[in-house]
């Protein structure tokens, strides 16, 4: 075994670790590639600001799911603020031309997922994409500093709301 890496060499280390995690909450908080790369530099550097402060005993991911998710909150509170925020959702898609059916499908897929999480306030963003990543109830707690319950509670909520949005007001008969 070599030397102790150096904290510069072990935070670069679990970063690439959990690189793809953290382009999703990009994704998920970004609505341009340039807002999801800037917010992928905020992220950066308040994670290796907090380092210091991170507690080895504890999971590395939990750490940085709650750093960059308070960050990309805060990043996505700041884009409305100015007004950022009118950007197309099919700036994507507009560079790279679909060449089968499942490419549009999978497009489509896309972009109703992230209009979908657009739709939520912060902390529900949150919830939705942790919860669509595979983490459990009391993973998610500790992400976002609330209890297990809770999670579950609010996460029923969300679904039910989405349902009664997919299915449309009362007496409609479904979505159109």
């Amino acid at each position: 075994m070599g030397p102790p890496r150096s904290d510069h060499e072990r935070f670069v280390a679990l970063l690439e670790c959990h690189r793809g995690a953290l382009l999703k909450v990009c994704w998920a908080y970004g609505r341009t590639p340039h807002d999801r790369d800037d917010l992928l530099q905020e992220i950066v550097v308040q994670l290796w600001d907090s380092f210091g402060r991170y507690d080895p005993d504890r999971r590395f991911s939990t750490w940085m799911y709650r750093v960059a998710l308070n960050v990309a909150i805060d990043f996505g509170r700041r884009r409305r603020r100015w007004g950022r925020e009118a950007a197309s959702l099919d700036e994507d898609e507009t560079k790279a031309p679909s060449t089968t059916r499942d490419d549009d499908l999978k497009r489509q897929r896309s972009r109703e997922l992230r209009e979908l999480l657009e739709r939520q306030p912060g902390a529900d963003r949150a919830i939705l994409l942790l919860y669509l990543e595979g983490h459990s109830y009391r993973e998610i707690g500790d992400v976002l500093g609330i209890s297990e319950s809770n999670v579950g509670t609010r996460l029923n909520r969300l679904k039910n709301a989405l349902r009664r949005s997919v299915q449309g007001p009362p007496g409609e008969g479904g979505a159109s």
